[in-house]
């Protein structure tokens, strides 16, 4: 019986894969939303689409003047470029009725008409076998 003992280099591209896991950055944390920085000039929705900016875009220039773009706000202004109404980007809109009323009465017909089938073909059925018994057939001749 052979004793495999366990050496620390066998270990270590365990150890290496791991540490790609380890990131010096933090959790990430940032206020979504977005706000009014400006008046819309009118109700042009353009005009409101540039009177809107998202909070996750608030960045101060860095040394060489550039700003750079905090995590998540791309993604932020995407959605605003892509919106119907910018106005719901600040205030979102009531929402309707449930879907499941009409769906729910759409089965419901279904079904009925389904044991309206059923029951129409059962009285055909029974119709059919018993204008099937007063019939004279062959045999009868």
């Amino acid at each position: 019986m052979r004793h495999h003992s366990c050496c620390p280099w066998r270990l270590l591209p365990l150890a290496l894969l791991l540490s790609g896991c380890v990131s010096s950055m933090g959790p990430i944390s940032w206020d979504t939303g977005y706000r009014q920085v400006g008046d819309p000039e009118g109700q042009d929705p353009e005009a409101l689409r540039r009177a809107i900016a998202p909070n996750t875009c608030r960045a101060a220039p860095g040394q060489a003047g550039i700003v750079p773009l905090p995590p998540g706000c791309a993604n932020d202004l995407n959605l605003q470029a892509m919106v119907e109404r910018p106005g719901d980007l600040l205030h979102g809109r009531e929402m309707g009725p449930a879907r499941g009323a009409p769906v729910a009465a759409a089965a419901r017909e279904r079904l009925e008409d389904r044991e309206r089938a059923n029951s129409r073909r059962v009285v055909l059925e029974a119709e059919a076998r018993s204008s099937a018994s007063r019939s004279a057939t062959t045999g009868d001749l």
